[in-house]
């Protein structure tokens, strides 16, 4: 990477810091294959740093809590079927995280007919800062190591972020039979 490029990634990681204020860092963003035992470790407290409008914007509805069968449903990863890739703020350090801070996660989850559904978390104090583009990468590096060759990724068209992240990417735009949905096909 260029001085220049580097220097402009610098400057537009202090300008998400600048907006987001409340983090005094810059982000070390690293991601790694997630576990059922790190959804047991991390989930409940990545949920509650979800705002009201992103957990509508990631479940479709405004929830406080998920019911307990979508829970077991999120929990079971099995790195085929369901596979999830789980990013750290390493700068972050915590006494009861010795990788960082959990800022968010990206998963396929397995259809009965047809492609994995994906989808990406991000909590809300890291979103706008590369996170989402560095949870899909390891994603899709992962999705090929599996053989995985297609998601599909329903998007509340209202849901902006996620719609410019996937737009980055090998899609297909197609029907989802929801005027408030986007369905897009991301080729792996």
């Amino acid at each position: 990477m260029s001085g220049r490029r580097r220097a402009g990634r610098r400057t537009a990681v202090a300008a998400a810091i600048r907006h987001h204020g409340h983090i005094e860092h810059v982000p070390a963003i690293v991601t790694r294959e997630g576990s059922t035992e790190d959804f047991d470790r991390y989930f409940d407290e990545g949920f509650a740093a979800l705002g009201p409008e992103s957990r509508h914007l990631r479940f479709f509805t405004a929830v406080r809590e998920l019911p307990p069968d979508v829970r077991e449903r999120l929990r079971n990863v099995d790195g085929y079927t369901h596979a999830a890739v789980i990013a750290f703020d390493a700068a972050a350090m915590l006494p009861d995280h010795p990788e960082g801070r959990p800022i968010g996660v990206a998963r396929w989850i397995g259809a009965e007919h047809g492609p994995p559904e994906l989808s990406i978390t991000v909590i809300d104090e890291y979103q706008g800062m590369g996170v989402g583009v560095r949870l899909m990468d390891a994603l899709l590096a992962l999705a090929r190591k599996r053989g995985v060759r297609r998601m599909m990724a329903d998007v509340l068209r209202e849901n902006i972020g996620m719609r410019h992240l996937v737009n980055r990417y090998n899609h297909v735009v197609q029907p989802s039979g929801d005027p408030v949905v986007v369905r897009y096909r991301i080729d792996v």
